[in-house]
């Protein structure tokens, strides 16, 4: 790799742990429930590094969180509140405490609950960050498009991102899940609902509904996958390349499994992005799948 692209990608890279939400992943947590008939599905809102929970996902960053039926109707969840109590912090005993909520659902079945597979879904909004040295000469960022940081002396990167997330649970028996239009989507091959150690899982990756793959002579696509098993991505993570659109793993452990996705794009040079090109260098797309798998 030449120099500037080789600054190009450290510069990235720095971007990408200087922004909270560049940094984090987005992703559902759903547990199901039949102790009690008819049963439920208990839903909430993962953000951060650490599976099930690391940090408080909060409505300012999310576009929508939906129930999708079977029949593909769309049942919109309510967001998590944000409320002046929320916002407020509070130090006790050493400790800063502050507000928030994690997205908790409850998914009741009934009588008339569709057979099939059931997706909880989470889109989130349009955000951009910006890293660049100030009037003053200290490297900062800020989480807006750079056309919009006015104290900026010297830009030194500016992304978009955007995240998806989905999960599954059946009612009675597993149907292929269909797509929702997301951006970046990645669709499940296995039937999620029972996977054990040692099962081999599949996913099929696409963008803007069509599929990605590998092209070594321009990069190198991947998928992962991270288990709380393991002490979340930043101890323990599965890769595979994506090759024809799809990928996939070979369970090695029973828990909670994040896949995740990441696509970029360069701004300069698309023709399909120039209208971002006051605004950021760089769009990068995030999309999550997660499910349980059984020892």
């Amino acid at each position: 790799m030449h120099k500037k692209g080789l600054a190009v990608t450290i510069m990235l890279v720095c971007l990408a742990v200087a922004s909270p939400a560049a940094a984090h992943m987005l992703w559902v947590n759903l547990y199901e429930s039949y102790a009690h008939p008819p049963g439920h599905a208990i839903a909430s809102i993962g953000w951060g590094h650490v599976l099930p929970m690391d940090d408080i996902a909060k409505a300012t960053g999310l576009k929508s969180y939906s129930l999708v039926a079977p029949d593909s109707k769309v049942t919109p969840l309510t967001l998590p509140k944000e409320t002046k109590k929320e916002s407020q912090k509070t130090k006790a005993n050493g400790m800063l405490i502050a507000g928030g909520d994690v997205g908790a659902r409850k998914i009741t079945l009934t009588e008339e609950s569709q057979p099939g597979t059931y997706q909880v879904a989470l889109v989130g909004k349009d955000n951009f960050y910006t890293i660049f040295i100030d009037k003053s000469g200290k490297k900062r960022w800020l989480p807006k498009s750079m056309d919009q940081v006015k104290e900026a002396k010297k830009v030194l990167g500016a992304m978009f991102y955007k995240g998806y997330a989905k999960s599954y649970f059946k009612v009675k028996k597993w149907s292929q899940p269909r797509p929702l239009g997301h951006d970046l989507e990645i669709m499940p091959l296995t039937d999620l609902s029972n996977v054990r150690v040692g099962e081999k899982v599949d996913f099929k990756i696409t963008f803007m509904g069509k599929p990605i793959t590998t092209s070594p002579e321009k990069s190198i696509e991947y998928i992962t996958a991270t288990s709380n098993t393991f002490g979340g991505p930043d101890k323990f993570t599965l890769a595979a390349m994506i090759f024809g659109g799809k990928g996939g793993f070979r369970m090695p452990s029973a828990g909670q499994w994040v896949v995740n996705v990441y696509y970029r794009q360069d701004v300069k040079g698309n023709p399909d992005l120039k209208h971002l090109a006051k605004k950021c260098h760089t769009v990068m797309r995030a999309a999550t799948i997660s499910f349980n798998v059984k020892p």
